[in-house]
């Protein structure tokens, strides 16, 4: 229990999530994103982003084409990655519904977005079926580690997180969708290459 939500652990794929009486709504998923200041100003935010750019340059090959997978109201990463060069496209249910979603992309980026996932498991087929064959899933999300105290575990404070996942669930989710994990920090960030022949 973390502030009366309770939360369960998978004994197969080590992915901790609350219960449903947990979960937002739409609005008031939004209203707490709006609350943040993720924009070109906020420093910090920008260095976080420059540096997941910078590990995804060092371990993956041949991408020019990026999508980010829940940019959020102010599309960030985007900019920073068409400065770079790339073909970056910004998506977002809440803010940004309008990207093309019937492609693939050599790179799906997604940060701070995967705790949010309501239903884990058919959001990681949409967000497969958005990487091309070859190509790379980098998600950055606070792992949890072994004994790690979902009574006190502050990543439980954001009422829209409703879904934890470890160092150990994402080499599950690696060997039952198609990919191979090239990159794990064990903190926050994964990076994983879908199979050429998915």
């Amino acid at each position: 229990m973390h502030r009366e939500r309770e939360a369960f652990l998978c004994g197969v794929c080590d992915l901790a999530f609350l219960h449903p009486r947990h979960h937002v709504t739409h609005t008031e998923a939004r209203a707490e994103y709006l609350l943040h200041d993720n924009t070109m100003e906020c420093e910090g935010y920008v260095r976080m982003f420059e540096e997941k750019i910078a590990t995804v340059e060092e371990q993956c090959e041949g991408i020019s084409s990026v999508l980010d997978f829940g940019c959020g109201p102010g599309p960030v990463l985007v900019e920073l990655l068409r400065r770079r060069g790339y073909e970056a496209v910004g998506y977002d249910p809440l803010f940004f519904p309008a990207a093309d979603l019937d492609r693939t992309y050599d790179c799906v980026i997604s940060t701070e977005v995967f705790e949010h996932f309501t239903d884990p498991a058919a959001e990681l087929v949409n967000v497969g079926r958005l990487v091309r064959p070859g190509g790379y899933l980098a998600v950055m999300t606070l792992l949890h580690g072994e004994g790690c105290d979902f009574s006190t575990w502050w990543y439980l404070n954001m009422p829209s997180h409703v879904v934890f996942y470890s160092a150990r669930t994402f080499t599950w989710i690696a060997g039952e969708h198609g990919y191979e994990l090239v990159y794990s920090d064990d903190t926050r960030f994964v990076i994983l290459r879908k199979s050429d022949t998915v």
